[in-house]
């Protein structure tokens, strides 16, 4: 059957065609029978199967509509140099792949460890880039076809082990003036340690499900499979 790409990201090697009949189809990285860069428009000849096409043949003709500028293909890593930061980091709505979602993570990581050595600016920089991280979160799960508010786990976590973490040195200082020893202190510190281990456990544990859970191959309920946004 003969149809056309609608859609390609090579972070998680996953589009979309619409063939001929008026259906649509995805495909994966695997079912493409040709090492070459694909984008949205170009032609192509599969085999559907189930609503997936397989043995995707790229045909010799060219894409509808205008070309994709010189040296750079929509989709496709390292074709050009390009990072479209503002979407990744600023826009909450829409998918993002894998490898993006990973970028986007590094680079809060790193911004984090150098906020850590400004005291004051820092501190302020680092309360507003939760939001940075909420929108990189957010697309990743709505790529997975799950709400963005999920993005809102590893801080809820993080103000749960602050509350309990509170609780705890309230429940040890009554202890401590109670009793008169350090027994009650000394629990409270054991406590705290063993709450935060498992805060971070939880949220490290957040962070790679999303970045080793594949997408939903076609459109779902927040838009079309995702473009590359770091095409590097």
């Amino acid at each position: 059957m003969r149809g056309e790409i609608l859609t390609y990201d090579d972070g998680p090697g996953a589009g979309l065609i619409s063939g001929d009949d008026g259906q649509r189809y995805s495909f994966a990285r695997s079912d493409l029978q040709q090492l070459k860069p694909v984008y949205s428009g170009m032609k192509v000849d599969f085999v559907p199967a189930d609503g997936v096409a397989t043995q995707v043949i790229v045909l010799a003709h060219q894409p509808a509509g205008p070309l994709p500028p010189s040296g750079y293909t929509p989709g496709v890593a390292g074709s050009g140099a390009s990072f479209d930061w503002r979407t990744l980091f600023l826009d909450a709505n829409g998918r993002i792949g894998q490898k993006d979602y990973w970028i986007g993570v590094a680079i809060l990581f790193v911004a984090g460890l150098v906020l850590g050595w400004l005291p004051l600016i820092g501190t302020l920089v680092s309360i507003a880039s939760i939001y940075f991280g909420v929108c990189v979160a957010s697309k990743r799960l709505h790529d997975m076809g799950r709400s963005g508010w999920l993005a809102a786990i590893p801080y809820g976590v993080m103000a749960a082990a602050v509350v309990l973490s509170a609780m705890a040195v309230f429940g040890g200082v009554m202890s401590a003036a109670a009793y008169g020893d350090g027994f009650g202190t000394l629990a409270s510190v054991g406590g705290i340690a063993g709450l935060w281990g498992l805060a971070v456990l939880i949220n490290l544990g957040f962070v790679i499900w999303l970045g080793v859970t594949a997408g939903q191959p076609g459109d779902n309920l927040y838009g079309p499979p995702p473009r590359a946004l770091a095409n590097f």
